[in-house]
């Protein structure tokens, strides 16, 4: 008030009012009181938390003197000159510089720090420093569901109404509609998001102060990323995967090669005819004539196998994700890399009818090529989201310039390389090997589960879930005998431990650690759903009574079922067939697969 009356007769003066928030009438009182006092000419900044009521915006004479301001953080050059009037040596520069990320209160308390000798080296966050900023920042909040709510937000890329019910069911929706308001969280296409500063401070605090509790809500939110992940189709699949992905970042180590940041403006598309000319040459440049040549040949061939990335409508960036069901000599004679592949593949475990291989063939963005980038996040997670929705598929191969960079990461995301590098032309393709058959979608991302807080170090080998050793990959005619084979010897446990369906990815997952028992159970689920569908309750009975029920000889069997023995043998060979077809179907697919 005092400030206001002493500029009320000077034209070019200037009124500062700071935390307007904490004064609920505060704005009202501005508006109506003060302000309409001021001389033309004078200047008032309010500073606030939260933006500016509507009221501002609906009342037409305000809202054409009002001009309203987001600070974010400062620039580099203003940042470093900011330490440099604070007084920190420019030896420390760097380290605050990357711990505050240009935000001012930041920089001044981790100022302060270093003049007090208190801030530590490598841009850690410290607990004490990690308080000071919630208090400042963050303040007193209303409760703890808040507190919780503010955590997960944090915690995961972006946050929706879906995620918070997943972690606190009862206040999700109240929950969101407070996040949202929240100064220091924005608003995105998936979601909200918090500053990083804010991000990085409230989950370090929250895993030094609550270890369990940190490691049960990143448990629960994980459940809901795999499952959306899972689940999610066209445009969303690639943010539900980044998603998941993200929570690798807080183990130190994926976050060197996954940026997770926004691709300015570029976006995944189609490939469309009109393209041909722009893709070729992005390839040509990054990979020579020869790659563009076999790009022609793929393009005339599987050009919906192409991804087009986008800026403004311009092609800047390619990939490929090819599936091949067959060795066609053209294919294998024209690529190399094809080659390669099916090499690989039919030396080690062959297709079995209806499976196919895929091929992340190119990874193609010229500004960038093949290093970590907004536009390579896109391309790296549209071939997870393949890996995790390959139905049917048996073999992936995912292609790199010749590199030790990516070695980690793809060890890390269990992909093996193949002993020899391929050359296309002058350049060298390092080619990286999954067989989705030993080591199943559910499997990879059980074992990618363990290591998203304690990153590599963590890591187990990926192999069968309750199998001892690798799964078995058998043909059509091989699990069909072995189907007959376990019916056969369904009351011999001995004989049925022995059966390779033991180690099949029928029984892999499953909680149970009795292959046995595994083995018995889907199959009891397959003949069980047999006698549920009207039009083949005869099958099941005759296979029933064949296998679980005990009658000694096919006569005495068709005396139970009441129907004449050559009736019987249809009805069992039938039922066989529907059977083995129905498990045929599960061990293609995955153990989730629904019965029909």
């Amino acid at each position: 008030m005092a400030q206001a009356q002493a500029i009320s007769d000077d034209p070019g003066g200037l009124l500062l009012v700071d935390g307007v928030e904490r004064y609920p009438k505060i704005e009202e009182w501005l508006a109506e009181g003060i302000l309409p006092q001021l001389p033309v000419g004078a200047l008032a900044v309010i500073v606030a938390r939260l933006p500016p009521a509507s009221a501002w915006h609906l009342d037409l004479g305000w809202s054409r003197a009002l001009v309203v301001r987001r600070l974010g953080p400062l620039l580099p050059g203003e940042a470093a000159r900011y330490l440099q009037s604070a007084g920190v040596p420019t030896a420390w520069h760097e380290d605050v510089l990357g711990f505050a990320r240009g935000y001012p209160l930041a920089l001044g308390l981790a100022a302060a720090a270093v003049r007090e000798g208190q801030h530590s080296r490598g841009r850690q966050l410290t607990p004490p420093l990690a308080r000071q900023l919630l208090d400042r920042i963050v303040g007193e909040l209303p409760s703890p569901a808040h507190r919780q709510a503010l955590e997960v937000c944090a915690h995961a890329w972006t946050t929706d109404e879906s995620l918070l019910r997943a972690v606190l069911p009862e206040d999700a929706s109240s929950a969101f509609d407070w996040l949202r308001r929240l100064p220091y969280v924005e608003s995105g296409a998936n979601g909200v998001h918090p500053w990083e500063l804010i991000r990085e401070v409230i989950d370090s605090d929250h895993r030094w102060r609550d270890r369990t509790g940190y490691e049960t809500t990143h448990g629960k939110i994980r459940r809901h990323l795999v499952e959306q992940a899972r689940s999610a189709t066209t445009t969303a699949v690639i943010p539900a995967t980044l998603a998941l992905t993200y929570l690798h970042r807080h183990n130190g180590f994926v976050s060197r090669f996954i940026t997770w940041k926004s691709p300015d403006g570029v976006h995944e598309d189609t490939y469309r005819p009109s393209d041909r000319g722009a893709v070729l040459s992005l390839i040509e440049v990054a990979e020579g004539a020869e790659s563009a040549h076999i790009a022609a040949f793929w393009l005339d061939r599987q050009p919906a196998a192409f991804r087009v990335y986008r800026r403004d409508g311009e092609a800047v960036a390619v990939a490929a994700w090819l599936r091949l069901s067959l060795p066609l000599d053209e294919e294998v004679a024209r690529d190399p890399v094809t080659a390669a592949c099916w090499r690989h593949a039919r030396s080690r475990r062959p297709l079995r009818s209806g499976e196919h291989l895929a091929i992340a063939r190119y990874m193609v963005a010229p500004d960038a090529y093949q290093r970590p980038s907004p536009v390579m996040d896109l391309m790296i997670h549209r071939i997870l989201a393949e890996f995790i929705h390959g139905e049917k598929l048996a073999w992936s191969f995912v292609v790199m310039a010749e590199s030790p960079f990516w070695q980690r990461l793809m060890t890390y995301i269990d992909q093996r390389p193949l002993v020899q590098p391929v050359s296309v032309g002058e350049h060298h393709y390092t080619v990286y090997a999954h067989d989705w058959r030993t080591v199943s979608v559910q499997r990879w991302l059980e074992v990618s589960g363990l290591v998203e807080l304690e990153g590599p170090v963590a890591q187990p080998a990926a192999a069968a879930e309750s199998a001892p050793g690798p799964l078995a990959v058998l043909t059509r005619e091989q699990f069909g005998l072995a189907v007959r084979e376990a019916l056969n010897a369904w009351h011999r446990r001995g004989h049925l431990a022995d059966n390779p369906l033991t180690r099949s990815r029928l029984v892999s997952g499953r909680p149970e650690n009795d292959p046995v028992a595994a083995v018995r159970e889907v199959i009891t689920d397959a003949v069980d759903a047999l006698g549920a569908d009207p039009d083949a309750a005869a099958w099941h009975r005759a296979v029933a009574a064949t296998f679980m029920r005990g009658a000694t000889t096919r006569e005495a069997r068709a005396r139970r079922l009441g129907v004449s023995l050559s009736t019987y043998r249809r009805h069992l060979a039938r039922g066989m067939e529907r059977l083995i077809e129905d498990l045929w179907n599960q061990e293609l697919r995955g153990a989730d697969t629904p019965q029909r």
